[in-house]
């Protein structure tokens, strides 16, 4: 056989260059149907594999990610996007929101405000409120400050390498374990997106939520920096108040900066 993607020569089903599969078909209806489920399930179960394994051993699992297992699972990122989309597809389905594709992409900020307004308690708050919703880009803003905090207060807290070392978490790392919970987060939003069409529920489901976002993120860590249970629980609400510090204080400068700019400019 040819390889029709890079002309290898080769005998058997898949080119050993590539990888690409020997015989490759026309384009058809079938081909985008099993394109887009093959993205979420694949021949290797990926999907449902790191899924499983990110609600059953959380901890465990970015554990083994960060010492290597790679091919294994999806890289947060992508796994979030993969999320989103879900997310986004049965949202519409369900008729939970007609919008949801502007509820995860826009903020609306009063920007027809005088410039010392920039720094009040009303337009933080706003601020706050706006990017914490934001289910799109929202997460990636906290979770760049969470890598921050959690690096900080955690970095006592060794993890084993593949080498013997005990080595902490880096920013990078921080990173990523911020991001898998972010995904857990989005998996369980959901799974609980049918009871939004429930509207006496809507407190409860909020409620149950938070409680088990809140849980996962102390399981998450105990089990990946192999901690007890009230060191985990301490130490994730440091982290977390450092992590809305930050926040706020970021936000203000960021205020602050836009309006000297504003005034400089009328």
């Amino acid at each position: 056989m040819v390889c029709l993607n890079c002309n290898n020569t080769f005998e058997s089903d898949y080119c050993p260059h590539c990888g690409q599969k020997a015989k490759t078909k026309r384009l058809r209806l079938t081909e985008i149907v099993n394109n887009f489920i093959g993205s979420f399930i694949g021949g290797d179960n990926k999907f449902l594999r790191t899924c499983l394994d990110l609600i059953c051993r959380p901890g465990y699992m970015v554990h083994d990610y960060l010492n290597g297992k790679r091919v294994r699972y999806y890289n947060p990122l992508q796994l979030y996007v993969f999320m989103l989309t879900l997310y986004a597809v049965v949202s519409y389905v369900l008729g939970v929101s007609d919008s949801v594709f502007d509820d995860m992409t826009n903020i609306d900020l009063d920007t027809e405000v005088d410039a010392s307004k920039y720094a009040s308690v009303d337009f933080v708050i706003k601020c706050i409120a706006e990017v914490g919703n934001n289910k799109l880009y929202g997460t990636l803003v906290i979770a760049f400050f969470s890598a921050f905090s959690y690096r900080w207060f955690f970095r006592k807290c060794k993890v084993s390498r593949p080498d013997g070392q005990q080595l902490p978490l880096n920013l990078t790392e921080q990173f990523y374990t911020q991001m898998y919970h972010s995904c857990i987060s989005l998996f369980f939003s959901v799974a609980m997106l049918p009871l939004c069409l429930i509207k006496s529920l809507d407190v409860i489901t909020s409620v149950i939520y938070q409680i088990v976002t809140i849980a996962y993120v102390v399981i998450f860590y105990r089990q990946l920096m192999t901690i007890g249970w009230w060191k985990s629980i301490v130490l994730n609400a440091i982290s977390l108040l450092l992590t809305i510090i930050l926040f706020i204080v970021s936000l203000m400068l960021i205020a602050v900066i836009a309006g000297v700019i504003e005034t400089l400019t009328k």
